[in-house]
């Protein structure tokens, strides 16, 4: 029996922000807060006790390097997140593209966050 996926593509930058103490946060409040700041869309994909990971879409990395300090004072802004001294960016690059002809016949993650759709 022959498969179809629908595959879709996002133009979106992974940032994760840590030296943070986090307790009891808010990961809409955190994406409202971005959001404003950023003037695009931002998902919250990772929280731990002392950084954030969010996706940041449509917007290069070297566009939210440029206000470092102020991204972390926005974050820093929501219930249930500090920021302490040691308080950066510690990851900010772009999803890789993929050309359509290296996109594989079938799903080659387990990853519960990567969604693959069988279609009749």
């Amino acid at each position: 029996m022959e498969q179809e996926y629908i595959i879709a593509h996002a133009d979106k930058t992974v940032l994760r922000i840590s030296g943070l103490k986090i307790h009891g946060m808010d990961t809409r409040q955190v994406e409202e807060l971005l959001e404003k700041k950023l003037h695009t869309f931002v998902r919250v994909i990772g929280v731990t006790g002392e950084h954030v990971e969010m996706d940041v879409y449509n917007l290069p990395p070297e566009q939210i390097a440029q206000d470092e300090q102020g991204v972390i004072h926005t974050v820093a802004l929501a219930e249930g997140i500090t920021a302490t001294d040691l308080a950066k960016i510690t990851c900010n690059k772009k999803i890789v593209d993929v050309e359509y002809d290296q996109i594989p016949d079938r799903p080659i993650s387990d990853c519960p966050r990567e969604r693959w759709m069988k279609v009749r």
